[in-house]
């Protein structure tokens, strides 16, 4: 079940970036197979979890490096956003180690879409734009 619809308003215009977003949506879809299973095991719920947050936080880092290698003045604040997103997904986990089953397949779709979403539509956005000109 695709938890995240992957469209062309997600893409920043580097090839690397886009890639990786594609990807990252991409895990996040195969996790909502397993949360809509008829059997939800929390340890594979828990591990792509995990695979998810190595990809987000070395996906960060690249996007990071090229504001700064390119002198984005938002730098800061998306910085800022990054480190308060990888603590979300963070406290995603601890929150799917300790719920009913049913609570995982109602409620992380919902936080993992709202969490990736309105980054892309402000902060990922605006960079997109920097590039532009």
């Amino acid at each position: 079940m695709a938890l995240i619809k992957w469209d062309d308003t997600m893409k920043v215009g580097i090839p690397s970036v886009d890639h990786e977003h594609e990807t990252l949506i991409g895990e996040i879809n195969a996790l909502g197979d397993v949360i809509t299973g008829d059997m939800i095991k929390h340890a594979e719920v828990t591990a792509l979890l995990g695979k998810i947050h190595a990809q987000i936080e070395a996906h960060f880092a690249l996007e990071e490096k090229i504001m700064l290698d390119r002198g984005y003045t938002g730098y800061h604040a998306h910085k800022e956003d990054h480190d308060r997103l990888l603590e979300d997904i963070r406290d995603i986990m601890d929150d799917t180690l300790n719920a009913d089953p049913k609570d995982i397949s109602d409620t992380l779709g919902a936080r993992l879409d709202t969490w990736f979403s309105e980054h892309f539509r402000t902060l990922d956005r605006s960079f997109h734009t920097f590039l532009e000109h």
